[in-house]
């Protein structure tokens, strides 16, 4: 597994769900956080990485997260305005720049195939 070493205060309470990729976790707090850790190319980090991290999405994972999804390359989470931040592997999901004005309210689900996201409004 990753070295949590570096998240292991944040991981000691309140962890309500963890999920991973092939090289990376996401842990769900009860608070509504979303605390990760692993390779960085695999969301490890809360950026969207092609060859090297592009963008962070750490702060959009600070408060009102409901769910997290994951494939084998790339997080997705489901904030509690129905709105969806992804990170990870930018060519596996985690790079929905496309539809990310479909994505800002009333997403209720989504689903994972090894590659891509779906989400259901």
């Amino acid at each position: 597994g990753a070295d949590s070493s570096s998240v292991a205060s944040d991981l000691t309470s309140g962890v309500e769900n963890i999920t991973a990729t092939w090289q990376a976790f996401a842990a769900l707090k009860e608070d509504g956080s979303v605390v990760t850790w692993g390779t960085s190319a695999y969301g490890g980090d809360g950026s969207v990485f092609t060859s090297g991290p592009v963008s962070s999405v750490v702060s959009d994972l600070s408060s009102g997260v409901v769910k997290v999804y994951s494939n084998r390359w790339a997080f997705a989470a489901v904030k509690t305005d129905g709105s969806v931040v992804t990170w990870g592997d930018k060519r596996y999901g985690a790079d929905s720049s496309s539809v990310a004005s479909d994505l800002t309210s009333g997403v209720e689900d989504i689903t994972a195939t090894c590659q891509a996201f779906a989400a259901l409004k």
